[in-house]
């Protein structure tokens, strides 16, 4: 990371104004990430290994457009919180979203922690379509309000997990604040992203967040979920609805449609 690339960055996440490592700076930063970097897994879908090469990410997910998943998303965030000046720590989860919170589940999933005037805070923007839109406060149990609902993390010795309140609370992610070497995101990246069950390997996702709603497509279903908890469901029928979403909705820009229409035609 360099100035250039940082102001770069922030022109993608249409962050204006100065900034500094204060805990505005990342909020500001936090919020507006999720809402113009889409997550999406159009590489792995369409039989690509994303790279995690911090050059190669910032050049996919700043410089053509693109979105990505956990590993791109947050390797991205940290590069550019650690040259304004910000402690950052990568950390792995273990996903049991939509099950039951000690389901068992491998390490795969990467988000950071922040250390900031002595307090500590979960740091994440890249889990789709439960996304953080705000820093959360590590070590306190009790519901945080984020611009896009509340979350929680609560504590077990030393597990942690990660609950969002959708009608009820429904838990996230485990994850105990271990050491993460790059193989170990080497190896759970090349997983996910090549492992025939993997879901990211069989459906195709894509999901944003704005100060409105949450916008999530899988499974030819666009879901709105507005901030209020309102529900929309858009059947999505056709490939030309699909590539207008993915522009009009996502956002997404460079080789994105090319790569589904490839994949399409198989």
């Amino acid at each position: 990371m360099n100035e250039l690339k940082l102001e770069k960055y922030l022109q993608r996440i249409h962050y204006s104004g100065t900034y500094d490592a204060s805990l505005d700076t990342l909020k500001k930063i936090h919020q507006r990430h999720p809402k113009h970097i889409p997550f999406e897994n159009i590489d792995p879908y369409t039989g690509t290994v994303p790279s995690l090469n911090t050059e190669d990410v910032f050049q996919k997910l700043v410089v053509h457009g693109r979105g990505g998943y956990c590993y791109e998303q947050n390797l991205l965030l940290s590069e550019v919180l650690k040259y304004i000046g910000f402690h950052v720590q990568l950390q792995l989860g273990r996903v049991v979203w939509k099950r039951e919170e000690n389901s068992t589940a491998a390490k795969t999933h990467l988000f950071l922690t922040v250390d900031f005037e002595g307090q500590k805070y979960l740091v994440d923007c890249g889990f789709g379509t439960a996304t953080l839109t705000a820093p959360l406060v590590l070590n306190d149990e009790k519901a945080q309000q984020t611009p896009n609902g509340l979350f929680k993390i609560s504590r077990k010795e030393q597990d942690y997990l990660l609950w969002t309140l959708r009608e009820e609370w429904f838990p996230v992610y485990r994850f105990a604040l271990d050491h993460v070497e790059t193989a170990d995101l080497e190896i759970a990246n090349w997983y996910l992203a090549t492992f025939p069950g993997s879901g990211f390997k069989k459906s195709l996702v894509l999901s944003k967040v704005d100060e409105n709603a949450r916008y999530t497509y899988t499974d030819h279903v666009l879901n709105i979920r507005s901030n209020e908890g309102l529900k929309e469901s858009v059947s999505i029928d056709s490939d030309l609805q699909l590539f207008e979403i993915i522009k009009n909705t996502f956002g997404l820009r460079g080789n994105a449609i090319d790569l589904l229409k490839k994949k399409l035609n198989e």
